[in-house]
């Protein structure tokens, strides 16, 4: 028990009173647990060999559900014994755990011995650690006193499970000091451990510790596996499971890259020569933004139309010749039809991508966050890859891959916002004045999360869900008036692409300027059903369902990230992928309706007032919708409804419908088959095998594709997943019903018809509630997904609800995982900075000293040219501090950018001018920016010689003063981290100055200073 006492006190000091309260009721309880198990094995004799592995993670698990801390001890009894393969396991479940003693992670002392050190090359992020204490008899965490390895080694001694032995760690073991512990330890850390190589015998007390990342130091880093260890590699790292309050660890090689990604100067420099061009331009002119703000919505909205009806066409012609192939009985040209019609859609959708513009991969969405947050992504904006990114998306969703074109459109309005309002797509220029109006950094932001919003507005004609869709998750920056102007731009967009909707039907039979609800409405929901307080139940059941899927759609999500990123880099092999999952989807969809029987009834439902209609005197079993199409097994032919005669059953109207459920899921599109989920009055249509087998099909492809070298995003799999699970919910609810007797007269057991407050226990109404909940538990949005669930659907009675799941699937998703679209930045290496550090304490008890960069390079006001060119070698920094000489010291009087640096040595220093001439003009701010933005090599500056004809050494002097930015953010030593993190966040900052209090130079910060696993390095590591 003082072992017990003492590892508890040792925690973090986190613990909640309520669980300590808890805790006091059942530890005695727990105080028996042992003595049970001892008294059940005398009675009952020793445990079989094969079971004694579960039995003894059994004992260990069972006595730490009852105990606020973890460990490896029963009162009155010896510890356990573990194997490694059992070390692991329990490694694997600390975190669920762990969270109860208020810290991540808690160690737990288990005796382990092993034989054998597994296969070099596995890597996992759990590791067993041999933890030596101080030479003094106390110690504040491990083991009691009489561990056997106490007091040996100054350092710990890393065994890594199952990776094998580092050799790197407690040099000190070594002589006298392995022969005294060779009992209990024996091990050889200078050697070298090979594949599969035996060592002698292992044994000891060892804390159960996850290491987060694998690798806790820039020294360290994760040895990449090959071969069949990759298969082991893909499901041992666990780097990605980690709470929403937990910072990221990355490995060496991930922080490399982390530090190549330049940042953004979103804010002009305040210098001499940009007050003198900023004099000639109009002020507090508004029009013209407002104007372009217009055009990028209304070009998305152009775009959203083309895209959607150059799916529709493609995927109406494969899906009709499917039909009419099936409905002769045509199976296997069907399938062959299908296959080769479906792989050369994605062969075209990937060349362009691998080949011309890999930055179109993918949904594109985390990349247009990242640039909105300051992070400058390459080539993501340019012109080629918004073209690349429109036809790969067209042909991936038209080829029937489990992807939406919702996620491309966000990337493509963002790459117009950023090409329309600087006349460009990042490599081409215009010289008009609208491109000099808007030719910044911040104007730039401000077109490109319009452009976001915008795409989101047209996928999901949501124009107040794409403006809270770009405050919420998208911009890092936010000003009222320019979401004024971003609402804007969502109108335009919405406006346009409904606009020619009605045009495209009045070619037709329709009216130009009617705005059709079948049209204006992506997934409308005909039928209004009230809420009701009982919902609450399977609301909140649906969320933690899709909370609980989110955290394992994260997981897979990021896990197959890494995986393609470590083993998937040669071209042919990206192109080869999703042709292997299309061709392997496809099958799936020929072989999986023919383990489902057809299904007849004569009952439809009318979509308006919900009512069933059925044949005079069939009994009311099954309903189904009359719009859409269900799939028929029936050899004359595949069409929705198959007549049957009156005397063999059929009804007045001689009409019998005949379908397979599951064809009827999995064969339309993906925004098809939402539709038909979210169907009301439909109660029976889908039972829970078709729409289980729905659900796992469609997770495993959506986790896979996703990523892959296609143009494609996650919100229809995420919203059909989401309405699966949501419905087999309703479903339950239904059959619960049934079972206690309950329903409408006339009605299915268990259904209530239109005018029964319990109307709402219908699965298409929970379908929808599910959908916004998966979709909560992967993105974590919460305001702009409600509004949007509610623009798309028309349903604006059930929307509390669907707030209730989409809140309840955030939290269950945050206490696991980041959010996927963060997590996916992580995998990138992109240094986001999010809205809130993650930190253990407040970060207001630090001082920025402790975290900045120190010494720094510096610049006086008046430098010579090989001077400056030799700071911008031997210190290849974005940007330097000026300072001036004084008696007292060099202060700071201004900062100054790299680029435009190189760009004024270029200018002094040209071959052709006169070295020793003063009297160079002064560089004007266009100029400045405009040879800044093409680049100037460093190399191509050629070291500006001094004068010793006369036998002097003299070098022209430059002045700096006219272009260093006067107005740079400043901080004193002694300012709070904290602060600083808002202010740097706020003010998007590139550079942060520290100073002390006669304003000297001791420090600087960037972006990269204040990331979470930096914070934690400095701070407490």
């Amino acid at each position: 028990m003082d072992h017990y006492s003492q590892e508890c006190s040792s925690s973090p000091a986190s613990i909640s009173r309520v669980y300590f309260l808890c805790s006091s009721i059942v530890l005695p309880f727990s105080l028996r647990v042992g003595r049970l198990l001892r008294l059940l094995e005398q009675h009952l004799g020793p445990v079989p060999r094969f079971l004694a592995p579960p039995h003894r993670l059994f004992r260990f698990l069972l006595a730490s559900l009852f105990r606020p801390c973890p460990d490896a001890f029963l009162e009155g009894e010896p510890p356990f014994r573990f194997f490694p393969s059992e070390a692991w396991v329990l490694s694997f479940l600390s975190p669920f755990w762990t969270p109860w003693c208020g810290g991540f992670p808690v160690p737990s002392w288990v005796w382990v011995e092993t034989d054998r050190v597994p296969f070099v090359g596995s890597v996992s992020p759990f590791q067993l650690r041999f933890d030596a204490g101080p030479s003094t008899g106390t110690r504040s965490r491990g083991p009691p006193v009489s561990h056997p390895f106490h007091n040996r080694c100054p350092q710990p001694l890393v065994l890594p499970f199952p990776s094998g032995l580092d050799p790197g760690w407690c040099t000190r073991l070594k002589g006298e000091v392995r022969e005294e512990v060779a009992d209990h330890v024996v091990v050889h850390p200078r050697s070298r451990v090979r594949r599969g190589m035996s060592t002698p015998t292992l044994r000891g007390y060892v804390p159960l510790q996850v290491v987060e990342g694998g690798s806790e130091s820039e020294d360290e880093d994760i040895r990449h596996p090959g071969g069949m260890d990759r298969i082991k590699h893909f499901f041992t790292t666990a780097r990605d499971f980690e709470s929403v309050h937990a910072n990221h660890r990355y490995t060496r090689e991930e922080r490399r890259r982390l530090r190549q990604i330049p940042s953004i100067d979103y804010l002009p420099p305040n210098s001499e020569v940009y007050r003198e061009w900023i004099k000639t331009q109009p002020h507090n002119k508004a029009w013209d933004k407002w104007l372009m703000m217009f055009v990028v919505g209304l070009v998305t909205g152009v775009v959203g139309w083309a895209l959607y009806n150059t799916i529709g066409a493609m995927a109406a012609f494969k899906y009709t010749t499917v039909r009419y192939l099936l409905g002769h009985r045509l199976r296997f040209v069907a399938w062959l039809f299908n296959s080769t019609f479906s792989g050369l859609l994605v062969l075209i959708a990937a060349l362009p991508v691998v080949f011309l513009a890999p930055a179109a991969a993918g949904s594109g969405v985390p990349e247009v966050m990242a640039y909105l947050n300051g992070c400058m992504m390459p080539k993501i904006f340019e012109m080629k890859t918004l073209v690349v990114k429109f036809f790969s998306c067209a042909f991936a969703v038209a080829s029937g891959l489990p992807a939406g074109p919702e996620g491309p459109m966000i990337h493509m309005g963002a790459c117009i916002g950023a090409a329309l309002s600087r006349g460009e797509s990042s490599t081409r220029e215009c010289g008009g004045g609208m491109c000099r109006r808007f030719g910044n950094n911040q104007d730039k932001r401000d077109f490109v999360t319009a452009g976001a919003a915008a795409g989101v507005a047209v996928a999901f004609r949501a124009p107040i869900g794409g403006l809270l869709f770009a405050f919420e998750e998208v911009a890092s920056f936010w000003q009222q008036h320019v979401g004024w102007m971003i609402f804007f731009a969502c109108m335009a967009g919405v406006l346009a692409i409904d606009l020619l909707n009605s045009a495209q039907r009045a070619l037709g039979e329709g009216h130009f300027g009617l705005f059709e609800s079948e049209w204006s409405v992506a997934f409308e929901v005909k039928q209004s059903i009230e809420a009701h307080l009982a919902a609450v139940i399977p609301t909140v059941i649906i969320g933690l369902l899709c909370g609980s899927l989110g955290i394992i759609f994260t997981f897979a999500n990021l896990h197959i990230a890494r995986f393609r990123d470590a083993n998937i880099k040669v071209k042919k092999w990206k192109v080869l992928e999703p042709i292997l999952l299309i061709l392997l989807y496809v099958t799936s969809t020929m072989i999986l309706p023919i383990f489902f029987p057809c299904l007849q009834t004569g009952c439809t439902v009318d979509e308006v007032t919900g009512k069933p209609t059925c044949p005079p005197g069939a009994k009311v079993q099954r309903v189904v919708e009359n719009s859409g199409d269900l799939y028929t097994c029936q050899a004359s032919g595949l069409y929705r409804y198959h007549a049957v005669p009156a005397d063999k059953g059929g009804g007045a109207n001689n009409t019998i419908i005949t379908y397979n459920e599951m064809a009827t899921l999995v064969y339309p599109t993906g925004e098809d088959t939402i539709r038909l989920l979210f169907t009301r009055g439909t109660h029976r249509q889908f039972s829970y095998g078709s729409l289980i087998v729905m659900f796992m099909f469609y997770f495993a492809g959506a986790c896979w594709i996703a990523g892959s070298a296609i143009s494609s995003g996650l919100f229809v799999p995420m919203l059909l997943i989401g309405a699966c699970v949501g419905r087999i919910v309703g479903l339950a609810t239904v059959d619960f019903a049934a079972s206690k007797g309950w329903g409408s007269p006339g009605a299915p057991p268990g259904v209530y018809l239109p005018g029964s407050p319990w109307q709402w226990m219908d699965p298409g109404v929970m379908a929808l509630v599910g959908a916004g909940s998966f979709m909560g538990g992967v993105t974590r949005l919460t305001i702009s997904l409600a509004v949007i669930m509610m623009e798309m659907s028309g349903d604006i009675h059930f929307l509390l609800p669907i707030l209730l799941g989409i809140l309840v699937a955030k939290w269950i998703g945050d206490s696991a995982t980041h959010s996927l679209y963060h997590g996916l930045l992580e995998v990138k290496c992109v240094p986001f900075l999010p809205n809130e550090p993650s930190f253990p304490v407040s970060l207001d008890l630090f001082e920025v000293r402790q975290i900045m960069q120190t010494p720094v390079a510096t610049l006086r006001m008046v430098e010579t040219p090989n001077a400056i060119k030799e700071v911008l070698m031997n210190y290849p920094h974005s940007g330097y501090p000026i300072v001036h000489s004084t008696p007292a010291g060099a202060i700071f009087r201004g900062f100054i950018l790299r680029d435009h640096l190189k760009v004024i040595l270029q200018h002094y220093t040209d071959p052709q001018s006169d070295r020793f001439d003063t009297s160079l003009s002064k560089l004007s701010y266009s100029m400045l920016t405009a040879k800044a933005k093409k680049g100037v090599r460093l190399s191509a500056i050629s070291p500006y010689p001094s004068d010793q004809a006369n036998g002097t050494d003299t070098e022209m002097q430059i002045d700096l003063s006219p272009y260093m930015d006067t107005s740079a953010i400043t901080v004193q030593e002694t300012f709070s981290v904290r602060r600083a993190y808002i202010l740097f966040k706020t003010m998007a900052l590139r550079h942060m100055v520290v100073i002390d209090d006669r304003n000297h130079v001791v420090g600087i910060m960037t972006r990269n200073d204040l990331l979470g696993y930096r914070l934690e390095d400095k701070l407490i590591r």
